[in-house]
């Protein structure tokens, strides 16, 4: 459809008159906090044991097979290891320091005047593309205002434990920005804003691998900012990575020496 007849069937939008938008009508987001909660509670029922608030400094091989890790409160030892720390795992895997590279991004929530406007039965997940960049948007759900994020936000990049959660004026501009010219009536007060990081690969696909030298090791990440909502499909595939070595999955497109 075009930007006109998007506008008018989603009353909060304001695109432009000739711009082309794809309307996928089974989309939707994915309620991550919940899904935490869910999976944790399953892997626990399962027998999981969840050791939490815990940093992992290193990890290394042992002679005849398996791995141990080494952590601020101790140390254990497996037959399998999987790896999936998110931006850290440049720290974890050096060879992908110079190809997992984080970044900040900010995400910004606005209190529209009209929030039935922005509820998800009338403001569908929102991907933009517009000369000022890639904008994602959720409708109002949970918490209030319209959640936006920009893609590369500043381009800043970074070690994971350099960048800064710090919000400014700037970032909230950079999101605002976007608000007042196509969703101009969730341009209200600015309900929250918080600082998060991706952390991107050179082609934005995933690395999901058995660590090359090592099958007792299985890479899973990073993600480029767009993984959780598979988090329940990788799971599967590095738990039959971590405990047959295979993948019923063609996982070409996601091994480390693609780079």
């Amino acid at each position: 459809m075009t930007g006109a007849e998007a506008n008018r069937r989603f009353p909060g939008y304001r695109l432009p008159d000739d711009h082309r938008v794809l309307l996928q009508p089974d989309g939707g987001f994915v309620l991550s906090e919940r899904a935490i909660v869910a999976h944790v509670t399953m892997a626990q029922a399962l027998g999981a044991d969840i050791r939490a608030r815990e940093t992992v400094l290193d990890w290394s091989p042992i002679a005849g097979g398996g791995v141990r890790v080494r952590t601020t409160r101790g140390s254990y030892e497996a037959g399998r290891l999987v790896l999936a720390p998110g931006a850290w795992i440049g720290d974890l895997v050096p060879a992908l320091k110079p190809i997992a590279v984080p970044e900040r991004q900010v995400l910004g929530w606005f209190q529209p005047g009209d929030p039935a406007k922005f509820a998800p039965d009338a403001f569908p997940v929102l991907n933009l593309m517009v000369e000022e960049g890639r904008y994602y948007l959720l409708p109002i759900w949970g918490v209030p205002g319209l959640k936006i994020g920009l893609y590369h936000h500043l381009g800043e990049t970074g070690a994971a434990d350099a960048i800064s959660r710090d919000v400014t004026r700037e970032d909230e501009a950079v999101l605002r920005r976007c608000i007042g010219r196509y969703f101009p009536q969730a341009d209200g007060p600015t309900m929250a804003l918080h600082a998060c990081m991706f952390t991107n690969t050179p082609d934005e696909h995933f690395i999901i691998d058995t660590l090359p030298g090592n099958a007792d090791v299985v890479v899973a990440s990073p993600c480029s900012g767009h993984g959780y909502k598979f988090a329940s499909v990788v799971g599967d595939i590095v738990a039959d990575l971590a405990t047959t070595g295979t993948s019923r999955f063609d996982l070409s497109m996601f091994r480390m020496d693609r780079f």
